[in-house]
């Protein structure tokens, strides 16, 4: 059998290898590459970075590279070491992260490619999907390996035990000797013994079905059926709800890991105490083994039965409220019941898997105290804590990095970060205890329990650690954000703020004659990044909305601070320089001002989105720009659907001639556009690669009387309504905002995001619930066991339930500090990344101080009501 492992771990790491080097390919400027031809390529190019830049996903697919190849180097090393029969256990490690980490890197540059509408994947996530079986076949070599090694241990140690006790005790000899068929009545044991233990089943069930829902809904849905088009008519709490799904992936599947594996673990040690009664009648090992394999087939395949049935009804409700405005496949098909179900499947494997050690052990285990021995707690302290505080760095770091600001993979390495810290300080505490002979003896109880049940202990605060850090930080940032949004009315300043072009400053100003108005009009220009997808065409199409701007002077900034009584800031740019005003809802994400797969600086332009443009030229097109500074502060209003309205400060200098060159544009084709309409803009746009007219000039502050507010409204509706073009690329960007109308937007857009984020964080929260519910009712029968002994022992009745208090209320707390304190760092961090000014950080502290104590105060009932169900079933009343 070790041969065997030692075949496996080689034939698996040498496929490893080849799926990388040769199967996976990466897209790049209309060509694919392998991960050596990528290199030659790179290489040949003279500029390793430029030679990515042909992709969308840029620089993401530069590190994924990077991450192939030092995984197929440290495969490579293994495979010398293993053939030299040595083997170097940090490189096992080492390499099998790289090659997750690389997964990681690789579903972000998939992300930044457009999904085809209609099918699940694009050709250039096509060739990414391949390192999914690397992924696959990297897990498969690990975990096979461990089963056939331990297998040959665990059956090595088994007939050991047999011989010696059938040499020992005659009357062992005789217990196990079987004569070849089982009597009747042993039939009728089993039912009777599977029927008791219905509820632990039920709850197994109940477990597969919340899991295979997730899954369903999560892949399935949002993910693999492609981007939702961003199309009017499609309601927007879809597109946030498809936006958590797709930045969550990662997070999602582990915790439905997490959730499958502690549910296994807990039935599987259930099942043992009664299994190890039928081993020690004479049971044979495969009967049992036959009998765990019925009970839990029989549960994993109704959870999948009704898991996908219920995933699939909300899956249809869903289609069906979007019909007419979006095509989504059948729920048969194999984009939605096909990934979902796959999803389901190498989860439940996972999950099976890392449960190895509980299952083989149901065949083995003759003495009935087994599980009373101690479990084995590490020695290294330092070294984990060193190591999990270096993945909180990492964390830190990505998620305050100005290309990847919030992005929720940083916390991948903050749950892994936060295992091996709680293992080094639950290390230091077990020593540290058994040091002081005195102490260790005054709360003898609670120590045993601590240090004998250490892995069980560790498990059960972890678990519960990852779900306040998914409540609290994943999904609690953004809804306490979003509580302390600010009214409305004091997110837009002014009465109406209206652009426009030159060519109907004659229009603009007679309304201002005819009415009692005060106005403000400053100079501007349309300013947008980039967002599209690389395609086998020299041209690189847009596949979603472009980010578009407001670009102001300096002497433009200044005026609009002084104007509302602040203070500017004194800027003092040059050519190549922004500074940035995020006006924004403070419940909003921070992000770059050039948010495109490349992310290596803000390429801006003057004017208008284009629709399509050579991607020899994107540097012409597009120029870089240094953000030397940024604030966030509202100077004209939360424009864009209420949600933001950014403003870009260029140097006098620099806005001068981007702004001359856009009214020029405007002049010579304006009549062209008003007298050709859309024919003469496409025309234009496929023989020149740029727009026809590039936007309006003029920005137009007002503020008017109440009543005369519905007709002034009213006489700047032209300004939307004779330049339908500039809606083209993004249906939020208008030319008129009246405040009444954005004042809804506003408030609309406050509740749709706290009901997204609200809906995330509860299921989360249910999540854990059911966690803690499924270990706790499996160590019901354990805990009724110990008080029984105590209560012979002669311990009272106050002492005994103390005792059962803190086994399961003290793991609670110490992982409701540990969340605590994520939740602390992260809002520090958020703080940093939004530029949240001092009232901000006060109501933010507020409302997060709050929610946390309601959190908490849920929990704790939760446990209190456990505690008494398990309290009363152990015959001590109420």
């Amino acid at each position: 059998m070790k041969k065997a492992a030692k075949i496996w771990r080689i034939v698996l790491s040498l496929s490893v290898v080849v799926l990388y080097t040769v199967v996976w390919q990466l897209p790049v400027g209309g060509e694919n590459y392998n991960l050596i031809s990528a290199w030659i390529q790179a290489l040949q190019s003279g500029d390793y970075m430029h030679f990515w830049l042909g992709s969308s996903a840029g620089p993401t697919l530069a590190f994924c590279h990077i991450l192939g190849t030092i995984a197929v180097l440290l495969y490579v090393a293994r495979l010398i070491l293993m053939i030299l029969k040595k083997e170097v256990h940090a490189l096992d490690i080492a390499s099998r992260a790289m090659v997750f980490l690389c997964l990681i890197a690789c579903i972000q540059a998939a992300n930044a490619y457009e999904g085809v509408h209609g099918t699940e994947l694009n050709s250039e996530q096509a060739e990414l999907m391949p390192l999914l079986f690397v992924s696959i076949a990297s897990l498969f070599e690990y975990v096979g390996f461990r089963f056939l090694d331990e297998w040959y241990e665990q059956m090595a140690a088994y007939r050991e035990v047999k011989r010696q006790e059938r040499a020992a005790k005659l009357r062992r000899k005789q217990a196990l000797y079987f004569p070849g068929r089982y009597p009747k009545e042993l039939g009728i044991l089993i039912w009777e013994n599977f029927r008791s233990s219905m509820k632990d089943g039920v709850l197994l069930i109940l477990g597969g079905i919340f899991t295979a829902i997730f899954l369903i809904v999560a892949f399935g849905v949002f993910l693999s059926s492609g981007n939702i088009p961003q199309v009017p008519g499609i309601p927007e709490w879809i597109l946030k709800l498809q936006g958590i799904f797709t930045s969550s992936t990662v997070m999602i599947i582990f915790l439905c890991i997490l959730l499958m594996y502690n549910l296994i673990s807990n039935y599987t040690k259930v099942r043992n105490r009664e299994y190890r009664t039928f081993l020690i009648l004479g049971i044979r090992t495969r009967t049992i083994y036959l009998l765990f394999a019925v009970e839990f087939g029989i549960s994993m395949v109704l959870s999948a039965i009704l898991g996908i049935l219920a995933g699939g009804g909300l899956y249809s409700v869903l289609r069906e409220a979007l019909q007419g405005r979006i095509v989504l496949p059948s729920f048969f098909s194999s984009y939605v019941i096909g990934w979902g179900g796959i999803a389901f499947l190498l989860t439940l494997i996972l999950a099976t898997m890392l449960n190895q050690e509980n299952i083989l052990r149901m065949g083995n285990s003759t003495v009935l105290y087994e599980e009373k021995e101690a479990e084995t707690v590490p020695s290294a302290v330092w070294r984990r804590v060193i190591i999990g505080l270096v993945l909180l760095d990492v964390a830190a770091t990505w998620y305050t990095s100005a290309a990847w600001s919030e992005n929720k993979g940083s916390y991948l390495f903050v749950v892994l970060g936060v295992f091996l810290i709680l293992t080094g300080v639950m290390v230091r505490s077990v020593k540290k205890a058994r040091l002081n002979p005195k102490k260790y003896i005054k709360d003898v109880l609670w120590n045993k329990e601590w240090r004998y049940r250490f892995k069980k202990n560790r498990w059960s605060i972890y678990v519960m650690t990852v779900v306040h850090i998914c409540v609290l930080s994943f999904a609690g940032i953004p809804l306490i954000s979003g509580m302390i949004t600010p009214s409305a009315e004091a997110q837009l300043p002014y009465d109406i703020v209206s652009m426009a072009y030159d060519q109907d400053m004659d229009r603009v100003e007679a309304v201002m004659e005819e009415y009692d108005v005060k106005t403000q009009i400053y100079p501007m220009v349309r300013v947008n990044s980039v967002r599209g997808n690389s395609s086998l065409e020299d041209e690189r199409m847009v596949s979603m909305e472009q980010g578009q701007y407001i670009g102001i002077s300096e002497d433009t900034y200044r005026a609009l601070k002084e104007a509302l009584g602040k203070t500017p800031e004194n800027l003092d740019l040059k050519d190549g320089e922004i500074h940035t005003v995020y006006q924004q809802n403070v419940s909003m994400p921070a992000r770059n001002l050039d948010y495109s797969g490349s992310r290596t600086g803000n390429y801006l332009r003057f004017g208008q989105p284009l629709l399509y443009y050579s991607v020899d030229r994107r540097h012409e097109i597009y120029t870089g720009h240094e953000e030397v500074g940024r604030e966030r502060d509202i100077l004209t209003g939360v424009l864009g659907e209420g949600e933001q309205e950014q403003l870009v400060v260029f140097s006098d200098e620099e806005f001068e001639r981007g702004y001359e060159s856009v009214r020029k544009k405007n002049e010579e084709n304006m009549p062209v556009l008003l007298e050709q309409g859309e024919a003469a803009w496409e025309e234009y746009m496929v023989q020149n690669e740029d727009n026809l007219t590039d936007g309006p000039t003029n920005l137009i502050l007002w503020e008017v009387p109440k009543d005369q507010y519905e007709d002034v409204v009213s006489a700047l509706s032209f300004l939307e309504e004779e330049h339908p073009i500039d809606r083209l690329f993004d249906e939020r960007v208008g030319n008129l905002y009246p405040k009444d109308e954005m004042i809804g937007k506003v408030k609309e857009s406050n509740v749709r995001d706290l009901t997204t984020q609200a809906v995330a964080a509860a299921l989360v929260f249910v999540f854990g619930l059911f966690q803690i519910y499924s270990k706790t009712q499996s160590e019901a029968g354990t805990m009724q066991e110990q008080d029984l002994f105590l209560i012979r022992l002669g311990m009272k009745g106050k002492e005994r339930r103390k005792l059962m208090h803190r086994q399961i209320h003290r793991p609670f707390w110490i992982s409701a500090a540990a969340g605590i304190l994520i939740e602390t760092v992260f809002a520090l961090l958020t703080f940093e990344v939004r530029s949240y000014q001092t009232g901000d950080m006060l109501r933010y502290s507020a409302s997060a101080a709050v929610f946390t104590i309601l959190y908490y105060l849920i929990w704790e009932i939760w446990l209190t009501v456990m505690e008494r169900k398990i309290w009363k079933e152990a015959g001590n009343g109420k």
